[in-house]
């Protein structure tokens, strides 16, 4: 058998993945080893050489933590002068990064004191290196740290949604002078909060903070004057009224240059829904069509139901025709929604056809309950209806959740603070108010009307639903009977 000659190990690549010896060095910190092969290899350029991940040597030793070796590459590449505290690997991380993100809190004092200015630039995941550093560092070590673009570590937890790095800035002390800080663009935590669409990250700076609310940038503009950038319909209506709510105002500005926020892919995506809406409106008003002329029980020979007065019955009655009424309506404002030109008219009748769906829906379902229980006296219709009910439960939360009701932000508390203020602002900002966002206070009407059939229904089903301790297995107390006389 012949044996096999590889051509001589070069220096550069001793690995498949293109690691040269320096970066195996720097991966297991081998600090001495380090400066040794520098000083022996200096015209291979081996401290800013990248594998195949486009790891420098200072990325294999940041992501390990190891500080002796870090501080050695730091040093050697400021005698040479090279750069390579912002070198970035594929997916976009400095080293900086890398120690922040693997927990490495003293390994990332030694990178930050050696950067004269952080980067503001983020990795591709969106991950700002300043965040990352104050993230893994103890705040006060890095409250002053600005990057390029004069932003704090505030500024760049408002711009990542990072809720609960606001929140631990709102409650030190210390911290609360950045709260309000600007960066070289003027722009404050709030700004970012508002241009970037996080509502709790906003409300917590309002709320909790107490910062100013009324900063001009250097384009002149508030924290307000941003909220109409979103373009998410549910995001806009959350921080438009959060802002309303704890005062904040638009900047000045020319009132015949105003123009209304509009979202064309919200109409459209109205107008695309609408059509399989209507459809199942036409679908629910069928159903409880047909079961009126079906009526449970059967006919007499006169030709009146078998039911007639029987308090179920009437139940089912009520509510098949309260069903068909609803869902016909909202098969009509399905219809002349989509036709409407105006988004706001197309908007108005979706929301106005989605409540009136709601109640035919909730009407149907209480109907065949009523329908069974008039029929019907077996105990397990009630353990369907139960997990039915529960089901129901989760979905409407889910529903609420969704549409801001029910979310973090913004608090129940804050809605009614938004309605506080609707009621007793003047007449001149509120009318500004209604021009831009014409929408808004429209949503929170709805929000408020959609749970009010839902807590409704919910509860006329609950009390429907009686399950006696003996249908549990649970038995009963009830005394034994008499025995009976000879």
């Amino acid at each position: 058998m012949g044996i096999i000659q590889h051509a001589q190990c070069d220096i550069l690549e001793v690995s498949a993945e293109r690691n040269t010896v320096l970066h195996v060095a720097a991966e297991q910190g081998h600090d001495k080893l380090i400066r040794e092969l520098y000083l022996r290899f200096k015209e291979q350029v081996l401290l800013s050489r990248q594998n195949s991940a486009l790891d420098t040597p200072l990325h294999c030793t940041a992501r390990r933590g190891h500080v002796r070796a870090i501080t050695v590459l730091i040093q050697l590449a400021q005698d040479c002068g090279e750069s390579i505290l912002g070198c970035k690997n594929e997916a976009g991380d400095t080293a900086l990064h890398l120690a922040a993100r693997h927990g490495h809190a003293v390994a990332v004092k030694v990178l930050v004191s050696a950067a004269a200015e952080p980067t503001a630039e983020v990795n591709n995941a969106g991950m700002s290196l300043l965040y990352l550093a104050w993230r893994t560092y103890w705040p006060p070590d890095t409250a002053e740290l600005r990057d390029d673009d004069g932003a704090t570590f505030v500024h760049a937890a408002a711009r990542e949604k990072q809720f609960k790095v606001v929140s631990l800035a709102i409650k030190s002390h210390t911290l609360r002078g950045l709260l309000d800080a600007q960066d070289r663009h003027g722009n404050t935590p709030l700004h970012l909060a508002v241009a970037t669409g996080a509502p709790g990250v906003a409300e917590a700076l309002l709320r909790k903070g107490k910062v100013r609310a009324d900063v001009l940038n250097n384009d002149g503009h508030t924290a307000f004057d941003l909220a109409g950038g979103t373009t998410s319909f549910f995001t806009m209506v959350k921080l438009v009224v959060i802002l309303v709510a704890f005062g904040a105002q638009l900047g000045p500005r020319r009132h015949d240059r105003l123009t209304p926020w509009c979202d064309r892919s919200t109409v459209e995506n109205i107008h695309k829904t609408s059509d399989s809406l209507a459809v199942v409106a036409v679908l629910v008003a069928t159903a409880a069509f047909t079961a009126g002329f079906n009526m449970p029980g059967g006919y007499r020979d006169t030709g009146e139901a078998s039911l007639a007065g029987k308090a179920a019955f009437e139940d089912f009655v009520f509510l098949d025709a309260m069903a068909v009424a609803t869902s016909v309506t909202a098969a009509i404002l399905f219809v002349y929604g989509k036709a409407s030109r105006s988004g706001g008219g197309s908007w108005k009748s979706f929301a106005w056809a989605l409540q009136c769906m709601w109640v035919s829906l909730l009407s149907l379902l209480l109907a065949f309950h009523a329908a069974l229980d008039s029929v019907v006296t077996s105990t397990t219709v009630h353990y369907g209806f139960l997990v039915v009910y529960v089901c129901m439960s989760l979905l409407l939360y889910r529903i609420q959740t969704w549409i801001g009701t029910l979310s973090s932000s913004p608090r129940r508390c804050t809605i009614l603070r938004f309605l506080w203020q609707r009621c007793h602002s003047n007449g001149r900002h509120d009318g500004i108010f209604k021009r831009l966002y014409p929408l808004v206070g429209a949503s929170v009407f709805h929000f408020f009307v959609f749970t009010i059939p839902s807590s409704i229904a919910f509860f006329c089903l609950a009390r429907t639903i009686e399950i006696k301790p003996a249908d549990w297995g649970l038995g009963t107390s009830s005394p034994a009977p008499a025995p009976s006389p000879l």
